[in-house]
């Protein structure tokens, strides 16, 4: 039985484990570019990019892939490999980080303090092709007068984000994305780039250059989209009631699942070994009336010893005086000197 209870609480274990992993997925799903410099000023300078986390929950970031090779070519390189071997998506990119290492970047593994981006922050890589200065430089550049793309993926191969700078963007200007337009979670091809990006130049304080520091936002699009929708508040009322109530009912079933386990395991242990029949037993004893003189002997001599096993005794006690013995005498208690000779 105690074989069949771990057997079941591991694997709903198990089960409660595989449930989970998409919402630790789904934090690094909402690591979005925020803003791209290709070129610090005329005579070059790095570039670099900006990226925001948009969750609200800390995100890991290493083992993430930034690229500049194109969409197409990623994806159709995956299922080559994968079409002719057994190699899941995100070894195909380790791979090809070892064949192109100058076109693919994995973020380092080791680098914890670093890599964890707190909720609703930032982090910037600096594309100045030196990996080898620290975990936030990537290996290519950008170049200026022509279109740059820019993409991330996450640790199992599936886009994240993806931007194309245009080649008209020039020196000491950013492609970023604009303080209100854009859903921070949801990556939809369908919505125009104009929508959703802005050239900055530090002309103005609403087209400042904010690396580092994410554009703040006046407005929460998801807040005001959900306002839309339920302006009296009762699709949450109801969405919030239902989740906590089935949060109840699941841990009652939970509860009733764990209390019958126990149960079984309790009658189980409990059980003893049936009683011999009557009438198996009587007829165990022989049908001559009764035992031999040896036995019964025994079984009076037994008898007799148990209930005369003392002697009547009267109950008085009487205190005799009596001299103390050598053990307990003073002089054996002290200390002995050594005698010393003249």
């Amino acid at each position: 039985m105690h074989t069949v209870m771990s057997k079941k609480a591991l694997t709903l274990l198990l089960l409660c484990a595989i449930l989970a992993l998409p919402t630790f997925a789904q934090g690094r799903r909402n690591v979005r570019i925020n803003e791209v410099m290709v070129q610090q000023d005329s005579t070059g300078g790095n570039g670099w990019v900006e990226f925001y986390n948009s969750s609200y929950s800390t995100v890991a970031v290493e083992k993430m892939f930034i690229t500049t090779l194109s969409r197409e070519e990623i994806t159709n390189h995956i299922k080559a490999v994968t079409d002719t071997s057994n190699m899941k998506p995100n070894k195909v990119l380790i791979e090809l980080c070892k064949e192109r290492p100058m076109d693919i970047y994995e973020i380092p593994r080791g680098d914890e303090r670093n890599t964890k981006i707190a909720p609703r922050t930032h982090f910037v890589m600096e594309a100045d092709g030196t990996p080898k200065k620290g975990t936030f430089h990537m290996p290519f550049t950008f170049t200026a007068g022509k279109d740059n793309y820019i993409a991330l993926y996450d640790v199992n191969g599936d886009l994240v984000d993806d931007v194309t700078i245009p080649a008209s963007l020039n020196y000491g200007e950013t492609y970023a994305v604009k303080a209100e337009g854009r859903l921070p979670s949801i990556l939809n091809d369908a919505i125009p780039a104009d929508s959703i990006w802005t050239v900055k130049d530090n002309s103005t304080i609403e087209k400042a250059i904010t690396k580092g520091n994410y554009n703040i936002r006046e407005v929460n699009e998801n807040i005001e989209a959900f306002h839309d929708k339920d302006p009296h508040g009762f699709w949450i009322a109801l969405l919030a009631m239902s989740v906590v109530f089935s949060a109840l009912a699941l841990l009652y079933i939970c509860f009733k699942l764990f209390g019958k386990f126990a149960s079984r395991n309790l009658k189980d242990n409990s059980k003893e070994e049936p009683a011999a029949p009557v009438a198996a037993t009587a007829a165990a004893v022989p049908a001559t009336g009764g035992t031999d003189g040896e036995t019964m002997a025994a079984i009076c001599f037994a008898l007799y010893q148990h209930l005369n096993a003392h002697d009547t005794e009267s109950g008085v006690l009487t205190l005799a005086p009596r001299d103390g013995s050598s053990w307990a005498g003073k002089a054996g208690l002290m200390r002995e000197l050594p005698v010393i000779k003249k």
